[in-house]
């Protein structure tokens, strides 16, 4: 996912990358030590409980009251619930503000999908075409309205209107969806439908889904934000919107500030009875946005004051893993992750020669340096499926290993061959963040940029303040040509058709958003067609063997590192459990003491 479009966690955020997605990540007690071999990975599953009730079970020991302060170095964009496919604006979005019409919850160190809004995981046609979910009675927003379906049919309406960050898992597989652009009136898009969508619907209180094509992990779709209510009248048709939008969830939005901080607090009308998955101990969270993190962690490990009940999920800095393996193991969980982060690079504005000299050039062992990185953070990458995937098939390509320092003699004459050197170097365009107040972002940049001169490219090195990079990256037409959006993706649920379609379908480029590559190649979509009419079971293998053929015939992106979830937290800080499809904490299971 790119909750979750990425992967705003971990190094990433200082090597400048940034991942998508929306699934969980690692277990309780996993802490220290080094991480597992990929192929020692353990497979990962995501189990239903369609009869699941509210309200969650109770944590033991745990007490009401407190802030949770969570710091950490990058900077969601808005709030819009739409709009959102990051890995942490995701977390906090639909485990405290948004309810959907499923949700997950954390049981025997294990996912599990649940009703949410919903009273079951929906019913399914004979033919597979339509799903039916219907609607609990009695459910509010903060302000005191009443959730109906028409709500949650809209939302999901309006989410096309916000394929360029968000999901096209709808695009793809609802009725008409390639067609359809949004429910809004806009001069400038002529849209044949406006509300009138075929592919949801409402009906007293059910909603319901028409498809193309059979779609059976569809429940899963249906815990994302894009299908949390929103109420049409109360819209403000922009980004906007979520930064004060009523809530669901049991918390609300105070106060939101881009870049800077998100301060929620308790939601008076969330009723714990109707809600199967969470749990609400503090009494409010305090997001600080774009800091320094390595001062963040050195604070944490320290606990003094505020500290004391502070949680951060970027990668743990070298200078530290010492501490968090040995004397302070108890305030750190080391776990698995949903994510791959890769060097994504734009097919149309670079030759695959190129691409392949680039891969060739690239310096892991030198950036990793320069970010701090450890072997608890991440893992070298040869693939675009993580090893927890089933289907994962283990191979590798030459050069094509997240290791190593790159060999700048071998790219020189790769790039020779697709006539490029001295005097006509070919040049790369990419963003990076030039306040990051660690400085850690502008030496990995630096690295970086040295080191693939030496290889012969020209680089052109766009510094942009934190806030501002998500949005930048992810414009499709803009000037970059690598390390454009997603930087990496973190899957949706446990299967290859949450990593594969969203990442490399044209449907994402028709509706201007971006993929791996910025491919658009009919003959990767009817690949993906063929096996998506594939039983789940049957389509594991068939995806493993998809991504060999796409890296040795497209390479849209070098697979960097196999993602590990790091959560360093605050002696006051209680109950942290690491989510293993979404590689994030648990927020709302978290309490604190007072």
């Amino acid at each position: 996912m790119r909750w979750t479009h990425v992967l705003a966690v971990g190094a990433a955020a200082s090597l400048g990358l940034t991942a998508a997605c929306s699934a969980p990540a690692s277990t309780p007690g996993s802490t220290g030590g080094t991480t597992a071999s990929k192929s020692a990975e353990a497979k990962v599953a995501a189990a239903i409980d369609p009869a699941a009730k509210g309200p969650a079970p109770e944590v033991a020991g745990a007490k009401k009251g407190g802030t949770l302060t969570v710091s950490y170095s990058t900077a969601p964009a808005d709030m819009d619930p739409s709009a959102q496919f990051y890995q942490d604006s995701g977390a906090i979005m639909s485990r405290l503000v948004h309810r959907s019409l499923t949700a997950f919850i954390h049981r025997d160190g294990k996912q599990v999908l649940v009703p949410d809004l919903a009273t079951d995981l929906g019913q399914v046609s004979a033919d597979g075409l339509t799903w039916t979910f219907t609607i609990k009675d009695g459910i509010k927003y903060s302000d005191g309205t009443t959730v109906t379906a028409d709500d949650i049919a809209y939302s999901v309406k309006r989410s096309f209107a916000f394929t360029d960050t968000g999901p096209t898992y709808q695009v793809d597989f609802l009725k008409d969806g390639a067609k359809y652009e949004g429910p809004w009136d806009d001069a400038n898009r002529q849209d044949q439908f406006g509300d009138t969508f075929a592919g949801v619907e409402a009906k007293g209180n059910q909603v319901i889904f028409h498809l193309e094509k059979r779609w059976e992990t569809l429940p899963y779709f249906a815990s994302f934000t894009q299908a949390s209510p929103i109420q049409k009248a109360k819209e403000t048709k922009n980004r906007d919107y979520g930064n004060a939008a009523p809530a669901t969830g049991p918390y609300m939005i105070k106060s939101f500030t881009q870049g800077t901080e998100l301060t929620l607090v308790r939601n008076p009308n969330w009723d714990p009875k109707t809600d199967p998955a969470r749990t609400a101990y503090v009494d409010s969270y305090s997001f600080k946005f774009g800091q320094d993190f390595l001062k963040v962690q050195q604070g944490i490990l320290a606990s003094n004051g505020p500290d004391a009940t502070t949680l951060n999920w970027d990668g743990i800095d070298s200078s530290l893993a010492d501490m968090v393996t040995g004397a302070k193991a108890s305030q750190f969980i080391n776990g698995q992750s949903s994510c791959v982060v890769a060097v994504n690079m734009d097919s149309r504005k670079m030759p695959l020669e190129v691409r392949k000299a680039l891969a060739v050039a690239y310096p892991f062992e030198d950036i990793n340096k320069a970010a701090g990185a450890t072997a608890l953070s991440q893992t070298p990458a040869s693939t675009l499926i993580p090893p927890q995937i089933p289907g994962w098939l283990d191979y590798k390509l030459p050069g094509l290993g997240g290791t190593g320092n790159g060999d700048p003699a071998k790219a020189k004459e790769l790039l020779a061959a697709a006539g490029f050197g001295p005097g006509k170097e070919f040049e790369l365009v990419y963003y990076y963040t030039n306040d990051d107040p660690s400085n850690v972002a502008q030496q990995v940049n630096q690295v970086r940029k040295t080191k693939l001169q030496e290889a012969g490219f020209k680089v052109k090195d766009m510094g942009v303040p934190n806030k501002e990079r998500r949005k930048l990256i992810a414009k499709l037409d803009g000037p970059h040509n690598m390390m454009q959006s997603p930087g990496g993706w973190c899957y949706d649920w446990p299967s290859a058709d949450s990593i594969f379609p969203p990442m490399v379908s044209s449907t994402q480029i028709k509706n201007n958003g971006t993929n791996w590559g910025n491919l658009s190649d009919p003959k990767i979509d009817a690949e993906m067609e063929r096996i998506l009419k594939l039983s789940i079971a049957d389509q594991g293998p068939e995806w493993g063997k998809f991504d060999k053929w796409l890296m040795e015939n497209y390479l849209p992106a070098i697979p960097y590192y196999y993602d590990r979830s790091n959560i360093l937290f605050g002696t006051k800080v209680k109950n942290v459990i690491n989510d293993p499809n979404h590689g994030m904490p648990i927020l709302d299971a978290i309490w604190v003491e007072q």
